[in-house]
């Protein structure tokens, strides 16, 4: 399966800048090789959203995940997801994180059908299943 991960923009919505290497990403992103995925990691920290939109359109995933650690960049992902179904219908989209996993079934309803599911806990034993 094609996956795409996708670590949200720097946290921008408080008065704190954080930038960090997204590190829980990155291992799920190393047990979906190893189950034999084809995945593709997109930081939004450091490249800008067209990066997101162009991997979109050319690597045609059929799943995205995204990396929500910091409630403030779940309107982000929320948005980002939409874009993603609209050009690619058929994509799995899901999140996963630490913030996100405490409010999950708020942002299956705030999402209205962008995000297809939410995964509580550690990303890494997750993913090969849930693909």
């Amino acid at each position: 399966m094609r996956l795409l991960l996708v670590h949200p923009s720097a946290l921008m919505y408080s008065e704190i800048f954080l930038r960090l290497e997204p590190l829980g990403l990155e291992r799920v992103a190393g047990a979906a090789l190893a189950a034999g995925h084809e995945v593709r990691v997109v930081d939004l920290q450091v490249l800008p959203v067209a990066r997101l939109r162009d991997e979109v359109r050319s690597f045609r995933p059929e799943a995205v995940g995204f990396s929500l650690n910091y409630l403030a960049n779940i309107p982000e992902a929320i948005d980002l997801a939409q874009k993603v179904k609209r050009e690619v219908p058929g994509c799995f989209v899901f999140f996963g994180g630490h913030s996100v996993s405490f409010v999950a079934e708020e942002v299956l309803e705030q999402a209205a059908g962008a995000v297809d599911a939410v995964v509580r806990g550690e990303g890494e034993p997750a993913v090969a299943p849930l693909l």
